[in-house]
Order: C-alpha cells, then structure tokens, then sequence
C-alpha cells in the first residue's frame, strides 16, 4: 500500500472511531489531536466541517491558539492622551488597557487584587486611578496599590500593598496597532508578525493614522473562524455574493476581484492586493507624507492600489477599499476582529481609521465610502453575515461527523509562485486561490498540536 492509500485508510478509521462514539467529548487529548491530524489535511486542501460547529474543537482552540498567541485589542488611537483607558476582551478576559500619567501604554487584567472584582466597567474614560466598587481599594493607573479603606486600623502593619499591584499582561504596538497575549513565551510581537509587516506598513504605516469613533460592534452567529478564512484570502466569492455591484455599476464587471496577487507569510498570515487602479484613491496632499514613510517599493504599491484585504492570525481582518463618493474615488481602511463567544456566535468589532493629517472634507467622505460598504449597514457587510450564519448552522451538530462532511480547499494547488513580485512573502498572481487558507489552516493546526 502507498503512502496516500496509507492516509486514506488510516482516516477513514479515525471518522469510524468518531461515529462510534457521541462526539470527540468521548476521546482524550491525545485521541482528539490525532482526530485532528488525520482529518485536518491543509496541503491536500481537505477541511473537515467539524471544526466549525463542534464545541470540544472551540474549547481546545481556545487553550492552544488565543491564550498562545498575540491577540488585537485596539489602537494607540483610541487612548492619545496621559490617563486615557479603554476595557477590551483579551481571549475571552476583561482588561484594562491604560496610558499612564508616564505615558507608558499598559495592560493589566481587569480584576481588584482583593477579591477579585472586576475593577472597571467602563468602556473607556480617563482616569489616574482606579477604585474597586467593592472594597474600595485603589490602584494607580500604572496598576501600583495606592489605598486601602482604613488600612493602618484594620490591617495594622501587616498589608504589603507592593505585592498587591494589578495583573500585568503582555502588551505591544506596531504602527499604533495593540495587540496583548497572556502567554509569557510568546514571540516578540514584531517576529510573530514577521513579513507581513511589510503589508501592515501601507495599511497602517503610510501616514499618521486614527481611528474615527468607537469600534461598531454586532452580534454574529457565526463560528470565529469563518471571517478570518473570508478575509485571508476568499476573493473568489465577490462576484456571486457580492455580484449586485457589478449591476450598481460600482465595479466594471463580475471578475473585477480576481486580477492582482494572494499573498501569504509564516504564522498563518496572507492577503489578497487588487491592483492595478488607474486613479489614485487616497488623498493628493499626503503623497509626500506616504513617499517618508513607504519604502519605494511600498509606494509604488499603494499607488496602484485597488484594494487590499487580509487577516493577521488569528482574528484580525483589515481592509482597504474604495468607491465614489460625488464622483471621486474614496478609499476607506477598516479594520475588524472576529472576537468568539462561542462555538456559533461572535462579535464583530471594526474600527474605521484614516489619515490624521487629510483634512476634515475627506474623512468625512472617507467614512461614507465606509458606511456604504463595509459598516454594519453596508451592503457588503450584510451579504456577508448572511452567509457565515449559514455555514456554521450547516456544520453544527453530529451530522458533519456521522457523514464525514468536508470542505474543499483545493484551488490554486496546480499553481506555483511568482518571483518578481516587489514585496516579501508567498505570491500568486491571481487572487483566485485558496493557498492563504491553507496556510491559515495549516498554522492553525500546528498551535493545535503544540
């Protein structure tokens, strides 16, 4: 028997074992990873279905993929001032993520090390220091102990406050993006973003950015995973899914998505970038603020842009777009995080970010090319949801299991990379691929083994 016969054979006795059996509940770790392994074939292009609706794969994920890795949680944007804080949710906990009065951007679990009241509940706010609404022990915003309620009467000498400072927890920025980790191991941010900084650089670094407003947020019953493999790389579903703008006539015809390059880097990071665009789509006045901050090459790219969407593993989708507003191209960047709340529900939490130095005229026009398109009203968004709903109500229950449901992931795998692209990373010159989602899956897998 041959090594393929060999895999075929060993998987389908595994999908035996499982149907056996009410769900993996039933197996061990052990037993589950191995599930895994034999049943998740990312370089075959075989996806099972049962990642999206089991609730043991959600759990697991949790432990081995979003409290391991670095995981987005705002903006320097939103916090510009000493003393500005906002609360976001770090792999399921509540932090605090704070600009001290030292202008040090912290992050501290949000929890009163007391007896564990969560110690603000607001959303965002500017304040020295934080008071626990249940024994009123306060803290400094650089998470130092500061005061206990009748400290000297009640515990005398005995409280050390210097050992009762907040939780600190990982924090680091690229280009004003945050993003926190509750593993000490982890990488340094900068390597886990390794080459795709390069991409993250036109997105974020091309000028002074800032995000306009609070994040919209909305409820999706959808498992996590579906944006982020959308986003990754999924630009083959634009011109049936989204096909009404070709009849709108906001784009030339229905294959409008497929010319330009996927691209993808180490740790399940990818890209899809639609070029070329005869006009220019971000504002005339700022090209020599892009010029100092883009190498040429980046330049060069964003001047030919016609948009860019992508996801930072694991969650984290951007995107530039454009479309007319008063007959003039308008770009918009957004960027969004997948935040899971279960197995089959997340939130959507998108930022809506432009040029700090653009004047007051075009952001306003700028959000409008957003609000039509890609808001939680666009139209855009809207087909979206419609579909990640139904794909995770497809793959919940036993059924996926019991009939050995799968996904095909198989396009592009005749094709082989280009060489002369300009920027760094996995190039494919066509958008029409799914080699970003098996590099998503495929790193996926790997934090599921570690």
């Amino acid at each position: 028997m041959h090594e393929g016969s060999h895999h075929i054979s060993r998987r389908r006795e595994n999908w035996q074992m499982i149907k056996t059996s009410e769900n993996l509940e039933e197996m061990s770790l052990r037993e589950k990873i191995e599930f895994l392994n034999e049943t998740v074939q990312p370089e075959e292009g075989v996806i099972p279905s049962y990642i999206l609706g089991d609730p043991t794969i959600y759990e697991l994920e949790h432990k081995k993929v979003f409290l391991k890795t670095w995981v987005f949680v705002g903006h320097e944007s939103e916090i510009p001032n000493k003393s500005d804080f906002m609360t976001r949710d770090l792999a399921g906990y509540s932090v605090i993520i704070s600009r001290g009065s030292d202008d040090v951007i912290r992050g501290f679990y949000n929890m009163c090390t007391h007896r564990g009241m969560k110690l603000c509940r607001a959303d965002k706010g500017n304040k020295s220091s934080f008071t626990c609404p249940y024994h009123g022990f306060n803290f400094k915003n650089n998470g130092d102990l500061v005061g206990v309620p009748l400290q000297k009467n009640i515990y005398g000498d005995r409280l050390d406050k210097s050992k009762m400072g907040l939780h600190n927890i990982r924090i680091e920025s690229y280009k004003g993006l945050l993003f926190g980790t509750w593993n000490e191991e982890a990488e340094p941010l900068s390597e886990f973003l390794g080459e795709f900084k390069w991409y993250l650089d036109i997105l974020i670094g091309r000028a002074k950015m800032e995000v306009m407003g609070p994040p919209q947020r909305f409820i999706v019953q959808s498992n996590w995973k579906i944006g982020s493999d959308n986003f990754v790389g999924d630009s083959y579903h634009t011109m049936v899914t989204h096909g009404s703008i070709a009849k709108l006539g906001m784009v030339p015809n229905a294959t409008y998505s497929k010319k330009g390059y996927q691209i993808h880097t180490n740790n399940g990071h990818g890209l899809n970038l639609g070029t070329p665009n005869p006009d220019f789509a971000f504002p005339e006045e700022l090209k020599s603020e892009y010029i100092s901050n883009l190498s040429g090459e980046q330049f060069e790219v964003l001047s030919n842009l016609k948009n860019m969407i992508g996801n930072i593993f694991p969650n984290l989708s951007f995107l530039i777009s454009h479309t007319k507003v008063k007959n003039q191209l308008i770009s918009n960047t957004t960027i969004r995080l997948w935040r899971p709340v279960d197995v089959n529900k997340m939130e959507v939490i998108t930022w809506f970010l432009v040029e700090k130095h653009a004047s007051e005229d075009w952001k306003k026009r700028s959000r409008d090319s957003y609000i039509l398109t890609f808001s939680p009203s666009g139209i855009f968004e809207q087909d979206d949801t419609e579909v990640f709903t139904d794909i995770t109500a497809a793959a919940s229950g036993p059924m996926p299991m019991l009939k050995q449901l799968t996904y095909n992931y198989t396009m592009g795998l005749h094709r082989e990379p280009v060489s002369d692209f300009v920027g760094p990373g996995v190039v494919y010159n066509d958008k029409f691929s799914e080699a970003n989602q098996r590099n998503f899956y495929r790193y996926w897998l790997d934090l599921m083994n570690s």
